[in-house]
């Protein structure tokens, strides 16, 4: 079970110009396009090819994001033929390994989409962290906590330079 590579094949971006302001809603989704072999073996194991398609939607009509690529999976020769068998009969790939990909392509798609959002002025896919200056009342409480911190590491010292001298 191991992804060796993820390529990246379409990256595409698009900003509405008169598109209206106000509340923005971003969806993102992740597909498994297409599954194939990768044409390479080695003592026992395989490769595939996943085919992901990770698309980001900003409503009410502001734009769009879309990245396409390929995950490069290998494993054991008869995990790869249950996998390539279950994708050919319903389009299904086994949770332990679907995880994987999905979260393989997630990664990737993300990285990428806040990459282009800035780049057309669309808002980031994802919620960037800020960071808030504390109000008085915690700073005045966390000076609280240092204070009383730094005075029992002093009493540990005094009483550790107690036990010393004895």
């Amino acid at each position: 079970m191991t992804i060796v590579k993820i390529n990246l094949h379409k990256v595409h971006a698009e900003r509405e110009l008169n598109a209206k302001g106000g509340q923005v809603s971003i969806n993102n989704n992740v597909s498994i396009k297409n599954v194939e072999d990768m044409g390479f073996g080695v003592e026992g194991r395989r490769g595939l090819k996943f085919t992901f398609a990770f698309n980001c939607n900003y409503e009410p009509n502001l734009g769009k994001i879309e990245v396409e690529g390929q995950v490069f999976y290998v494993d054991e020769e008869p995990k790869i033929a249950e996998i390539k068998k279950g994708w050919e009969k319903d389009k299904k790939i086994p949770m332990d390994v679907m995880e994987q990909i999905i979260n393989a392509a997630l990664h990737k798609g993300n990285i990428q989409a806040i990459k282009i959002s800035e780049e057309v002025n669309l808002p980031s896919p994802l919620p960037l962290p800020k960071v808030r200056s504390g109000s008085p009342e915690k700073t005045a409480t966390a000076e609280k906590v240092a204070e009383k911190t730094e005075k029992a590491v002093e009493k540990i010292a005094e009483k550790s330079a107690e036990k010393g001298t004895e």
